[in-house]
């Protein structure tokens, strides 16, 4: 943002520079012109019970709040360690409403006792608690934007809807079969939409579980100490429902957790597998380290989409920040993808039925 917008009539039409944020965020990492639009957000989404619950945790617990410099193509992340919430301000305002309540209920959540480290849980648990924790932060979000819509600002859906389809299918048709309620059972019903996203648990798979392994090995190749040990500890299903569903009115997941340990909840692409077992294979080789046991529990589903990453042994593409920045690109890479594929059905189609006619 150029100091010429600041002091445009525009910005000061939509960001007023005295308005307070209704939860005192800590804003000393947010550059002085962005604040007026950081309160904003804030505040439109504090209108919501839900965002404003998010917002209070995680400014209880000392989160700061800013926008990424220009270059990240992520729409926002929350990090434990440095303990900060940032947003893209590449983004609509919409979009970042509900990005905004997703941040914050990270937040929450590591508040909660979870972690974003790699290697440290074997790769079953990884999968549980690392997608418990997303399914968990969209639910929070959407359910922030349907509490904005219900008020009469529908902008924030629908943008949600438009990027989320699986997810908003999941929460609107539970949130209607429970008589126009945001209930418990519509908040589970959305959480577990999360795992109809084939395409959204390919990047993640390929962005938290082969990407590490594959700075693991290159680092290995290059003399240096192990750091993924896949061993250290697991974490069960009702272990991660209980730290990603908790709400003041209490755990909102009302299934048997168990039910997350398989099928949809748990696999993975063939792809990944094959890459996991590759990882395992050359770091036995190279340390003798065995391989990680809860791999044969873990079930595979057909790949769905072409991927694009080195192979095991190769120079990674980039570190723990890059690995979460190129979540969003990777997503929109097989946006792409599915796209032009439906361009040359449709084309194909047509093609025929001219073809039909001209006979």
């Amino acid at each position: 943002m150029t100091l010429q917008q600041v002091f445009s009539k525009d910005f000061f039409d939509k960001y007023d520079p005295v308005v307070e944020p209704v939860v005192q965020i800590d804003m000393t990492e947010c550059k002085k012109e962005d604040q007026p639009r950081m309160i904003a957000l804030v505040n439109r989404l504090a209108k919501s019970p839900s965002g404003l619950e998010t917002l209070k945790i995680a400014e209880e617990n000392g989160f700061k709040f800013s926008f990424f410099e220009p270059g990240v193509n992520c729409c926002g992340a929350c990090d434990e360690a440095g303990h900060w919430v940032r947003l893209n301000p590449n983004e609509t305002d919409d979009k970042l409403v509900g990005t905004l309540a997703h941040e914050c209920r990270h937040a929450g959540q590591f508040v909660r006792g979870a972690h974003e480290a790699f290697g440290v849980m074997d790769v079953r648990s990884e999968l549980i608690a690392f997608r418990a924790m997303e399914a968990d932060a969209q639910t929070y979000a959407i359910t922030s934007c349907k509490e904005l819509a219900l008020q009469g600002e529908t902008g924030p859906y629908n943008t949600f809807k438009k990027r989320y389809p699986e997810i908003e299918k999941a929460f609107d048709t539970a949130y209607k079969a429970a008589g126009n309620q945001i209930t418990h059972d519509v908040m589970t019903e959305t959480f577990e939409g999360w795992y109809d996203q084939l395409r959204t648990k390919t990047v993640y798979e390929e962005s938290y579980q082969i990407e590490p392994m594959l700075k693991e090995i290159y680092d290995l190749k290059q003399g240096k100490e192990p750091t993924l040990f896949y061993n250290k500890q697991k974490m069960s299903a009702e272990e991660a429902v209980a730290m990603a569903g908790w709400t003041k009115d209490g755990n909102y997941y009302t299934k048997d957790p168990k039910r997350l340990e398989s099928g949809k909840f748990l696999d993975v692409a063939e792809q990944t597998m094959g890459d996991m077992r590759d990882f395992f294979k050359l770091r036995k080789e190279l340390t003798g380290m065995e391989c990680d046991p809860s791999l044969d529990t873990i079930p595979v589903r057909p790949d769905t989409m072409k991927r694009i990453r080195p192979k095991m042994g190769e120079k990674p593409m980039g570190g723990l920040f890059e690995i979460k920045n190129r979540i969003l690109t990777n997503k929109q890479h097989y946006a792409d993808q599915k796209q032009k594929q439906t361009q040359k059905q449709k084309m194909a189609f047509t093609q025929s039925i001219a073809a039909k006619y001209a006979r």
